[in-house]
């Protein structure tokens, strides 16, 4: 007998439980007791199911919906009400100050912008979504070629060119109010230098949490361990990279490591089927399309990896370094997308801080060790 997925099966429970002339029966008793009609949720794996009169609709993390006259629907623009998390006392402690763009007075904009963050901090609001090429304000390189230096938050995936029609054609300016850094992403600049034809070129401000730094504040040669112990012992996290689905990572750890960090099965305990899927994909995509990600976890202090079969399969592809990328669950995790601010817990001590409108002018950082190619 085939067995139905978990996600069907909860549907067809839920069908059944919305219907009108549903019965149920009694703990106490022998008898059965209809159900009132109404409208019914259940929550599996992080998806909600709605059902009313019969009707199901399922919704992924991040959506919304309604339940009227008409029956269930999902809605774009939810009620400011359904917003309650940003609105709650919790979240406006957590939030740097805010500020209109319209309401910069400096002729500098650019430098008032950086000022405002380090100084008070204030954030700019509302922020554009510039994965839908939404931007701040369009800035000429002679407005920010003093900010440039060496530092970067993430490289991109060598296996593919850089100005994918996926990636918008913004500069992302990073903000680091930990260690006082403002961080161009070398990246992109001369890229989109020759894209706009060194006309202006549109720039969103990647204002980040107070305990936030770049993974160059690292150095070269940072461990996984060294990692888990900066977020645990200090609540030090790295600064999400732009588009991790288009192969973005954070370092490329080696397979020691993964192996002293992680339980990473062996080849003989992947079967045969995971093994053929994996190893055609790593043929044709390599990490293009998604680094290997480790979640570390505050609250049990541990770390773990998506996906130990594929870096398993990547070791017998020939690939001694592994693109990764990190998340990081804070307590207040909840919060976090109510904007930048200072975590629950976190001191706000910062680091030693530096200039960051006197760094040199200098070129983007070098590529890392890429993965050897199978042979």
């Amino acid at each position: 007998m085939k067995l139905l997925s978990r996600s069907l099966l909860l549907i067809l429970i839920a069908s059944a439980l919305a219907s009108t002339v549903a019965h149920a029966q009694d703990e106490d008793s022998d008898q059965p007791q209809s159900m009132d009609p109404g409208l019914y949720t259940t929550a599996d794996e992080g998806h909600i199911f709605l059902i009313q009169d019969g009707e199901v609709l399922e919704m992924a993390p991040g959506e919304s919906g309604f339940a009227g006259k008409d029956g269930l629907k999902k809605i774009d623009t939810p009620p400011g009400f359904l917003n309650w998390p940003c609105s709650s006392n919790a979240a406006q402690s957590r939030k740097f100050a805010t500020y209109a763009l319209e309401d910069l007075t400096d002729s500098n904009r650019m430098k008032e912008i950086v000022q405002r963050y380090f100084e008070i901090p204030e954030v700019i609001e509302p922020s554009p979504n510039w994965i839908d090429g939404e931007y701040h304000s369009k800035f000429s390189s002679m407005d920010f070629i003093h900010f440039s230096s060496p530092e970067y938050w993430y490289f991109p995936n060598p296996d593919r060119p850089f100005l994918v029609k996926e990636r918008p054609k913004i500069l992302l300016i990073a903000l680091f109010i930990y260690n006082r850094q403002v961080v161009i992403d070398n990246n992109a600049l001369d890229a989109l230098r020759k894209f706009h034809d060194n006309d202006e070129i549109p720039v969103v401000f990647v204002f980040n949490d107070a305990n936030a730094v770049p993974i160059s504040y690292f150095g070269d040669n940072v461990s996984l361990e060294e990692l888990l112990k900066a977020y645990i012992d200090r609540g030090i996290k790295i600064a999400e990279m732009p588009m991790w689905w288009l192969g973005d990572y954070h370092l490329s750890p080696t397979i020691t490591e993964f192996e002293l960090s992680f339980d990473i099965p062996a080849l003989e305990d992947i079967s045969a089927d995971k093994r053929a899927a994996l190893k055609a994909d790593l043929e044709k995509n390599g990490f293009s399309k998604k680094p290997i990600i480790v979640t570390l976890l505050a609250e049990s202090e541990t770390m773990v990896v998506d996906q130990p079969e594929r870096v398993r399969m990547a070791v017998e592809a020939g690939y001694t370094h592994i693109p990764t990328a990190f998340s990081f669950v804070e307590p207040d995790a909840h919060l976090a997308r109510c904007g930048p601010g200072t975590p629950v817990g976190f001191s706000g001590a910062t680091a030693p801080s530096s200039n960051p409108t006197g760094a040199p002018i200098a070129p983007p950082p070098p590529e890392p060790e890429p993965p050897a190619s199978p042979s």
